[in-house]
């Protein structure tokens, strides 16, 4: 028989994980994440990243913008076949505004 303070140990923990499992919804055919907007949460979303890597994403490009997609390799645990299979679902925008939050995008008729 399991000890009761284990079991509810458990639980909290696997209640703490639920919003990193619910965020990871798999993307649409077609769909893009832009690996210089996408929040942490979005970038998630792709095959094979974590927490983990999504924050590594993050850090790479916020000391230098990804100018290609294939500069996302400079990023540690990405390799050339992890590119492979996600190329289709990522694109490369321009650096998010310095101060503006992530995945926001200026338009031309903004505020009109």
């Amino acid at each position: 028989m399991i000890p009761r303070w284990r079991a509810l140990a458990v639980a909290a923990a696997l209640l703490a994980a639920a919003p990193a499992f619910a965020a990871k919804k798999a993307l649409a055919q077609g769909e893009k994440v832009d690996l210089n907007r996408a929040p942490v949460v979005e970038l998630m979303r792709l095959p094979g990243v974590g927490q983990q890597r999504a924050q590594a994403i993050v850090a790479h490009r916020t000391r230098q913008p990804f100018r290609r997609v294939e500069d996302v390799l400079a990023v540690k645990g990405l390799g050339p076949a992890w590119l492979a299979k996600v190329r289709a679902n990522v694109t490369v925008g321009s650096a998010a505004a310095p101060g503006a939050p992530a995945g926001a995008q200026r338009t031309a008729s903004a505020g009109r």
